[in-house]
């Protein structure tokens, strides 16, 4: 038999679209009741208790004293004044056959009469929304809808009285034509399962926009109405950190403990331990940002910026030396090809960058910058790096070809503009002119690029004009006043051609201005170089001990800064103290894990340096026996980076900087005459 709904349009399901047509409809579906008739009963003028296919479901009457539809289901007449108050066409229980090709025809709007399956349409629904018909008798002797009052959104709507004989049909939302994944279904009227991912994507899409336009209230309303909708995607979980990281550059910890629960809601996702290492990385816990690298990489161990990020780590910040950024990229290089997917032109540019920066090998840099740009012709990065690598090999005319390819497509690229100015500054055969129109048109770009301020102060003052070169550090500090090469670049112009006062005062000013909160005295790694180019200003002066205070903040603040610690050792070897030179070497050796990194490998040439200066050939010799020695240390592999066939015999290998990280936690400098 055919059944028409009591309370509500048939099909039981209404569509309702947001306010801001953001987002995409919600379907809403609500625990409706259905009254089959007793057998043999005439509805409606028709035997057998069918209802006739042409009547149609009425919303329930809501006036005050208006019992329309329940007095129907007792089998009633509708009152007199609702009956006087039925539109042409309808008859008193419903609209007739005129009335709705009326309506149908004054819909269409062509005169055509709109054929309407109904019982079709019903099936459809029930099968793409998953909704499954079950006969229960009601839980009471009344049951039925309330005229007049909503549905009860916890549970069955509430019961009236029923005729004899009634039972009510049911409707369980379960199965689903469409993927079960992401099929609409609910129970009970509560929605179940995943929403439609175009909703969130249409959210997350609009939030980005929002953000890059700066607007940061609308990103964060869009984030959190993604977040309400589906609290396990992980999108919104990293755009509400990058909001309140754009809206209070300082606070570390709400980031954070927005993507700690992004981590506790979205298990499996890969995004948020990476964004959360990143940032511990920027505080400074390097322990804690290498294992969310790893926990990303066992969520997905195709994830390319994790591999990428942890490369980086091990051979940036951690001194692990190139064979560990090597491991990581060919980690990732492996793990993508064994995905099916297409190789990623990010990790050929990080690796050649590597390549280029550390070890020195720029024939395979060369080669992995033209297989990025292979995998995507138009990647900035890796033409851009490639510019810069040319330009520093002296090979000119390649450079200005690889910075005129990225503005072929880019013409509004800072950085590129930026590199292509400085390359022209370094040319034997370069235009000045050309320099500054370069540097001028970055600007334009980007009026708030601290780093073109630098750049173009350095080349003002190298061109001697010293007041513009002034000027131009000095708008740099207040285009973006957490720069700190740009307050470097000021201090020591002012140290070189100013005072020593003006200098000691600009160092004082970007400290306080780059501090990070939890960065302790020193003010974390970014003051870093502000503190190294104080003390050397000190030591010029004569200042001595005020160079030590300042050399040993700087190494509060990095442990590993090769220029504090060489400008320090240096000192003290120019005022005769050389055990405690030696002293300053041998605990910066103790910082940098084996094998030989870049940094290691710079301390160890200064350390031998210091003893042929000091004409102690046997000393010097010692040196570089250790030298040689550590270079030919191996890095122990994790589990992550050891070969494949490896890691599936279960073989594990603990992290390499776990040790390291250990053995460093306790350590402070000792200034002398400090004890």
């Amino acid at each position: 038999s055919t059944y028409a709904p009591t309370g509500t349009a048939a099909g039981a399901v209404r569509h309702d679209a947001d306010e801001d047509g953001v987002g995409g409809g919600r379907v809403r579906a609500e625990h409706l009741q259905f009254r089959e008739p007793v057998s043999g009963a005439r509805v409606s003028g028709r035997p057998g208790g069918h209802r006739g296919r042409e009547q149609v479901a009425r919303e329930p009457d809501v006036r005050p004293g208006g019992g329309g539809d329940a007095a129907e289901a007792e089998g009633g007449e509708r009152p007199a004044a609702h009956r006087a108050a039925a539109p042409a066409g309808c008859s008193a229980r419903g609209p007739g056959p005129a009335g709705r090709a009326g309506a149908a025809r004054s819909a269409r709007g062509d005169g055509e009469e709109a054929v309407v399956d109904r019982i079709l349409t019903r099936k459809v629904e029930e099968s793409v929304y998953g909704m499954v018909r079950r006969n229960e008798p009601n839980p009471s002797a009344a049951g039925g809808v309330l005229s007049g009052s909503p549905l009860d959104k916890n549970g069955p709507p509430n019961p009236a009285k029923k005729g004899a004989g009634s039972k009510t049909v049911l409707y369980d939302y379960s199965n689903s034509l469409l993927d079960p994944d992401s099929a609409v279904q609910f129970r009970d009227g509560v929605r179940l399962g995943r929403p439609l991912k175009v909703n969130l994507d249409r959210l997350t899409y609009h939030a980005r926009r929002a953000l890059g336009r700066s607007n940061l209230n609308e990103a964060e309303d869009l984030y959190n109405r993604a977040l309400a909708v589906d609290p396990t995607d992980g999108r919104p979980y990293i755009g509400l950190s990058r909001v309140v990281s754009r809206r209070r550059p300082t606070d570390t910890d709400t980031p954070a403990r927005i993507l700690r629960r992004g981590m506790r809601n979205c298990p499996d996702n890969a995004h948020i331990p990476t964004a959360l290492a990143f940032l511990e990385e920027r505080r400074g816990g390097l322990s804690a940002a290498e294992d969310l690298f790893r926990q990303a990489l066992r969520n997905s161990p195709r994830h390319a910026a994790a591999w990428v990020g942890l490369g980086q780590l091990r051979t940036r910040k951690l001194m692990q030396g190139p064979a560990a950024g090597r491991a990581c990229f060919r980690a990732a290089e492996a793990e993508l090809v064994k995905a099916g997917e297409q190789p990623s032109s990010h990790v050929y540019t990080a690796w050649a960058g590597m390549e280029y920066r550390q070890a020195k090998d720029y024939a395979r840099a060369r080669e992995l910058f033209g297989l990025a740009i292979r995998v995507d012709p138009r990647c900035s990065a890796a033409w851009l790096q490639l510019g810069v690598m040319e330009s520093d090999r002296g090979n000119y005319d390649r450079a200005e070809d690889c910075f005129e390819s990225i503005l072929s497509f880019d013409r509004r690229n800072s950085r590129a503009l930026q590199a292509y100015a400085i390359m022209e500054s370094r040319n034997p055969d370069g235009d000045s002119r050309k320099a500054i129109g370069l540097f001028e048109k970055a600007l334009d770009v980007n009026p708030r690029d601290a780093g073109v301020y630098q750049a173009y102060g350095l080349f003002v003052a190298d061109c001697g004009d010293i007041d513009g070169a002034r000027d131009l550090l000095r708008r740099g500090t207040l285009a973006n006043k957490k720069h700190p090469a740009v307050w470097q670049a000021w201090g020591v112009l002012e140290t070189r051609y100013g005072s020593p006062e003006d200098g000691r005062d600009i160092f004082q000013q970007g400290i306080w201005v780059v501090a990070q909160g939890s960065g302790g005295q020193s003010g974390g790694r970014r003051c870093t170089r502000l503190w190294q180019a104080w003390g050397v200003l000190e030591a010029a002066q004569g200042e001595h001990a005020a160079a030590r205070r300042c050399f040993n903040r700087a190494l509060d603040a990095d442990r590993q800064n090769v220029p504090a610690i060489t400008a320090w050792a240096l000192m003290e070897m120019g005022l005769g103290e050389v055990d405690e030179a030696r002293a300053i070497f041998e605990r910066a050796l103790r910082q940098f894990p084996s094998p030989l990194s870049e940094g290691k490998m710079a301390l160890w040439n200064a350390y031998e340096a210091m003893e042929t200066k000091e004409n102690n050939a046997s000393a010097s010799q010692a040196v570089y026996n250790r030298s040689i020695r550590d270079s030919f240390i191996q890095p122990a592999q994790d589990s992550l980076t050891q070969p494949a066939d490896e890691r599936a015999s279960g073989t594990e290998v603990p992290p390499p900087s776990k040790e390291t990280a250990e053995d460093t936690d306790n350590f402070q400098w000792k200034v002398p005459g400090e004890g």
